[in-house]
């Protein structure tokens, strides 16, 4: 029988509905707020194999999302409230015996892990803010399906990089990547084996032109993050924030860098489109970078009404597009098509 060392960082993905564009030294006032403690109990629920032995912090770190979940456990380490970083580390120190360790979490939760230093594999739940790290599954599906597989086989490992950013100059718009090591996870489908990359973007002033050339006066346009995308907004005569989200009216700025709340209440304003581009290297179109994008805002929206923008330069090393979106009412199409130059599509497979 395995052994699993689990525990959830209640944190992580806060702060990224909030427009902060991370979560390092927030607070969650309530637990109910928690994104990762919701997504670690749809994760948990739909784990298939029981002949698991798992090792959990004490309360909402784990046993309270595995008593939901109807798993059973062992408490290895009572964290402290609110918990930090260090009883991540404390926890894991007293899983040492582990054969794998499962969390959900973020970058930093997963910098965590790489401090802890012991070298057991893993499998990262998605659910933070900034995701450049490549230690994470998909989604919470494939994050199950890689863990039912892990249960019933003796799978081969890779190293993969654990990456995080400056978060302070991330909310000026500046993107300093920084890799800090690697960890082992399961070779199988489903775990994101890049981490995000930048790429020449030789045509996103095309894309913009032709963007920008079709534009109407009584339309909404929310631009998302991304140089693709911000090509669109220097063309117009603006400066913004280049990780965040505007708003223009026709061509007029309405909106800088704008939150999901300032977002879902001008779509209701008119008639809207979003115009967002795919993140490089990993190929997520929806659920990471862009996290302002709620549920509730694209199933208002529509998909339709979803522009997606990116260069050929992103796509030639890119199969499908993946997308991590917690909700199963939205309906994902299995082909998008992108704008990639003037006037001219690719369709491409999407994979959730």
């Amino acid at each position: 029988m395995k052994t699993v060392a689990f525990f959830v960082n209640p944190l992580a993905g806060y702060g990224g509905i909030r427009n902060n564009k991370g979560s390092d030294n927030m607070h969650l006032e309530n637990i109910e707020d928690s994104t990762s403690i919701k997504r670690s109990i749809e994760f948990l629920s739909g784990i298939k194999c029981r002949d698991i032995t798992f090792i959990v912090p004490y309360g909402c770190m784990g046993s309270d999302e595995m008593d939901i979940a109807g798993l059973k456990y062992t408490i290895s380490y009572h964290p402290e409230e609110p918990t930090t970083s260090k009883d991540t580390i404390n926890f894991l120190l007293s899983a040492s015996g582990a054969d794998l360790i499962c969390f959900v979490g973020g970058d930093g939760t997963a910098r965590d892990v790489l401090k802890a230093g012991l070298g057991i594999p893993v499998i990262g739940v998605p659910a933070g803010v900034k995701m450049y790290s490549s230690v994470f599954s998909i989604n919470i599906k494939y994050a199950i399906e890689v863990f039912t597989k892990f249960c019933i086989s003796d799978p081969e490992y890779i190293e993969c990089e654990v990456a995080d950013i400056n978060e302070e100059q991330y909310r000026k718009g500046k993107l300093e990547i920084t890799s800090f090591g690697t960890l082992k996870i399961p070779d199988f489908d489903g775990m994101m084996f890049s981490s995000k990359a930048e790429y020449p973007e030789s045509s996103s002033y095309d894309i913009a032109e032709y963007i920008i050339d079709n534009m109407k006066e009584d339309v909404y346009y929310i631009i998302g993050p991304g140089s693709t995308c911000k090509a669109i907004v220097n063309s117009l005569g603006f400066k913004t924030n280049m990780l965040g989200f505007d708003i223009f009216k026709g061509k007029n700025l309405i909106t800088e860098d704008a939150g999901e709340d300032a977002i879902y209440n001008n779509i209701f304003t008119g008639h809207v489109k979003i115009i967002i581009s795919i993140i490089g290297g990993q190929g997520f179109l929806l659920g990471r970078g862009n996290q302002q994008l709620s549920a509730r805002i694209i199933k208002k929206t529509g998909f339709e009404n979803i522009c997606v923008i990116s260069s050929p330069e992103k796509l030639s090393g890119i199969s499908s597009l993946a997308v991590d979106i917690n909700d199963h009412e939205i309906k994902i199409p299995k082909f998008i098509r992108i704008l990639t130059g003037y006037g001219q599509f690719k369709m491409m497979k999407s994979r959730y």
